[in-house]
């Protein structure tokens, strides 16, 4: 019977005071990947059973901003975590993950760079080292500016 009330009692969503319409849609802000005349930048390494270290570089002129990073681990159960970024504003980001025989991929995208603490910082990604890994890889994406 709740259904059937729902149905007969419709309720007309309401946006800024106007009802939700053709003409009054919901208001869609789009985000760009990274703001017009900054300068890609990504930072990767690779490795085996030692710490592995990512790093986006800053200049002594630009800000780094990370948007996005993956870490992946395949061989042995160890842990490759905490995996710490650091250099960011507000202070360090840490993740857990561990290793699998058949690989394991940690990836992260945040919806909002995050800058780096101060203009010519570097942000890095770092794994914790695991003696049992065949691979370890840090894959690290943002931009400067």
């Amino acid at each position: 019977m709740a259904d059937a009330t729902l149905m007969t009692n419709p309720v007309t969503p309401v946006i800024n005071g106007a009802a939700l319409t053709a003409a009054n849609p919901i208001p869609v802000t789009t985000i760009a990947v990274a703001p017009s005349g900054v300068t890609p930048i990504a930072g990767n390494a690779a490795g085996t059973t030692g710490a592995v270290v990512g790093t986006l570089t800053a200049t002594s002129t630009t800000t780094a901003y990370i948007s996005g990073f993956s870490v992946s681990a395949i061989g042995g159960t160890a842990a490759v975590g905490p995996i710490t970024i650091a250099g960011l504003a507000g202070g360090s980001q840490v993740y857990q993950m561990n290793s699998l025989v058949a690989g394991n991929t940690l990836a992260v995208n945040f919806t909002n760079p995050i800058p780096a603490s101060a203009v010519n910082t570097n942000i890095t990604i770092t794994t914790t080292a695991d003696g049992t890994a065949t691979a370890v890889n840090v894959n690290s994406w943002g931009f400067r500016l």
